[in-house]
Formats: structure tokens, C-alpha cells, sequence
């Protein structure tokens, strides 16, 4: 075991990121901007904040995207980027071998990250926890809630990981609790090394063989704020539940609020006559003309408002100069997802920005949203 040597990291990049499509089909899922911010950058802070200074990415769907932008985001962050590019995918299980392999098969812990998640967590604790537990992996775990993803079975009695999907360990009894992955796993080498260097999923062809063969996982749970960034839906949830309580996630990147719930990068950009709902959040290349309407629940920056437009429950990236209503939809460079209607919840007070710049309170009612682009 590992317990002196600093950890490597891991990111897995290489997916095609289907369920967020269409946006996927300009922009890989790790850089889709959460907070205006990709969801990559947030792993690899994690991850440099633990001192990990060599970090590995597999690439595969749109795979020159990544490596300009992680450059980029790890300058600061004391970490030698390695990339690995897979001509084939393969999945979660063999991404992590081509990680490994492809930072020199290195005899210490990898702490592997999904691309798709933002979290509070503290590594360097996980990271005593699993090598003191000196076992092969350890998976970072939540409680299930309602319709989340669940599939980590626990005995509540020892607190001891019993299943994972259909798998079961052989001690495992009836009255098994069941928990969520954060997608978040500390491996030894000496389980990467295990792992063949061909498609196959870390949960379904690893971790549960091996537990149904009686191999002991460590496991961490962990109650505080995680939110998965798989789909468009998810994406505008996890976006207002932050700009509503910015507190909850250690982690954001917001300005100083002009108001309530009103963070705005750059305010030179903003006409007097726009009216701002919070929350919202707009970044520093906006710009807009009179009688805009920005908010409640709106992200928007790489983008023109002219008079008249009306952004609301929705989040826009880079997408030029835009009029008309833009009204539940996620859009990233031209590529627009409509939201469901049971992502709207009630609408919070409206505050609206005068022409002295001052700020008053109002109200709104939100009622049938127009879909995205109604011009």
C-alpha cells in the first residue's frame, strides 16, 4: 500500500455525453460550463486542493476540445496535465487502465473523477480513510434520494458495501440499505493493473465480479452537496439551486451581488432599462439593449440582448446576438434543449434594475413558459 507517496488523479473525459444532447454535439459534457465554469475545472480544483500534481484525462468524443481548455484551467493549479486519447471508447473501466497506463503505471493511489459532477468534498480526508482501510477501492458514496440514481447497497449494521447493481457480496444479508455513487473512487495499483485495457464499465465488469467473489471495498458516504450534470434538466437545477443558496457549494465561482440573488460580472455591458429577476447570473461578455428582460433563473454570457428580448429558467452560452423570448432551454453555442415544464418551480421575486442603476423590488408570476428561440 501507498501511504507515504502523493496520489495521482484522474478525470473521465471520453464519453459522448448523449443524455446532453444536443449540446454535446458542439462541446464535450466536462466543458459544459456549470456557473459559467466547466464542470472539468471543478474536478481538477478537487483535485490540485489535495495536492495532486499530475492528473490524466482520456479523450474520445470531440477529443481536441479538452486539452486547450485544461491547459488552460490548470496553470494555476500546479498540475501536469496528461492526455490520453482512446481510438476506441472504453467505457469507465477501460478508461481508468489507459489513464494509468498513460501516466506510467504509477505505484500509488489514482483518485478518479466522473466528468459529469460537481461535489463539496475533502480529498485529503478520503484519502487517509481509504489507505487506512487498505483495501484496493474505495467509492465515495451518498444517501439516495427519490428518483436519483442509487445501486450501492450497504448492511446499515457495519456500514460494509454488500452490492453494487445486481452483485452481491457473499456476506450480504436481506436488509440492505440502498446509496448512490458520486462517481468518485480511490484505486491501488494493484487493482489498475487488473483492469483490461478494453471497453468495459468499472461498476458492472470490476467492482461487482470482485465483490460477488468476496473482495472488501472501502467506502465513504458522504451527506453534503453533490449534483450530477448529466442531462440539460439536471444542469438547470443544480445551476438554480446554487445561484438560489450560493452557500451550499464551496466551490462557487460567483461575483459580488449587486442584490439579492443578482451576480453580475460585468455591469458596463448591461443597459439601465434591462430588468433583472433573481436569481440570475450573467458573465462578463453580455450585453444588452432597453427593455431586456433577464431572469428569474437565468445563466447567460457570450451573448447579445436586443430590445425587447426576454431570458428567463433559462441557461445561454455563447450564442451571438439573440432577440425574441428565450424561455426554459439550456442553449450552448447555437444548440438549444427545451426543458420540461416540471423543472419550473414558483418563481422568486422579481428585481428589477432602473434607469439609475438602482434596484427595486417586484413581482411575477410564472405562468406557461414559451419554448426556446420563440421569436
Amino acid at each position: 500500500m501507498t501511504s507515504q507517496t502523493p496520489p495521482v488523479g484522474g478525470v473521465l473525459c471520453a464519453g459522448f455525453g448523449s443524455r446532453m444532447a444536443p449540446i454535446t454535439e458542439v462541446i464535450p459534457k466536462p466543458l459544459v460550463p456549470f456557473l459559467n465554469t466547466p464542470i472539468l475545472a471543478y474536478s481538477l480544483d478537487h483535485l490540485a486542493t489535495a495536492g495532486v500534481t499530475r492528473v490524466g484525462m482520456n479523450l474520445h468524443h470531440l477529443p481536441d476540445s479538452i486539452p486547450p481548455v485544461a491547459n488552460q484551467l490548470v496553470k494555476a493549479m500546479n498540475i501536469e496535465p496528461t492526455y490520453v486519447r482512446e481510438w476506441e471508447i472504453l467505457g469507465t473501466a477501460g478508461g481508468v487502465r489507459g489513464i494509468w497506463e498513460g501516466l506510467g503505471e504509477p505505484e500509488t493511489t489514482m483518485i478518479v473523477f466522473n466528468g459529469d459532477s460537481v461535489m463539496n468534498i475533502d480529498l485529503l480526508e478520503v484519502l487517509g480513510e481509504h489507505r487506512e482501510s487498505q483495501a484496493r477501492a474505495t467509492l465515495v458514496v451518498r444517501p439516495k434520494e427519490g428518483d436519483k440514481p442509487g445501486g450501492v447497497w450497504i448492511d446499515p449494521d457495519n456500514g460494509r458495501l454488500m452490492g453494487l447493481r445486481d452483485f452481491r457480496h457473499p456476506n450480504a444479508g436481506d436488509n440492505l440499505v440502498e446509496y448512490g455513487f458520486n462517481g468518485v473512487h480511490f484505486i491501488e495499483p494493484e487493482l489498475s493493473r487488473e483492469i483490461p485495457l478494453e471497453w468495459g464499465c468499472m461498476v458492472g465488469d470490476v467492482y461487482g465480479p470482485l465483490l460477488e467473489e468476496g473482495e472488501d471495498f472501502n467506502l465513504v458516504v458522504s451527506d453534503d452537496f453533490w449534483a450530477s450534470i448529466d442531462n440539460p434538466s439536471l444542469l438547470y437545477e443544480a445551476t438554480r439551486r446554487v445561484l438560489a443558496t450560493p452557500s451550499i457549494f464551496e466551490q462557487v465561482p460567483l461575483p459580488e451581488a449587486l442584490g439579492e440573488g443578482l451576480y453580475v460580472f460585468r455591469q458596463e455591458g448591461i443597459d439601465d432599462k434591462t430588468e433583472m429577476a433573481s436569481p440570475l447570473l450573467t458573465g462578463a461578455h453580455v450585453k444588452t439593449g432597453p427593455g431586456v428582460k433577464i431572469g428569474p433563473a437565468a445563466v447567460i454570457d457570450g451573448v447579445e440582448l436586443t430590445a425587447g428580448t426576454s431570458v428567463r429558467h433559462a441557461i445561454i452560452y455563447g450564442s451571438g446576438i439573440l432577440e425574441g423570448k428565450w424561455h426554459r432551454c439550456v442553449s450552448v453555442a447555437g444548440k438549444v434543449a427545451n426543458l420540461p415544464e416540471s423543472v419550473i418551480q414558483e418563481a422568486p421575486a422579481e428585481i428589477s434594475k432602473s434607469e439609475g442603476g438602482s434596484q427595486k423590488g417586484a413581482s411575477e408570476s410564472e405562468g406557461q413558459s414559451s419554448e426556446a428561440g420563440d421569436v
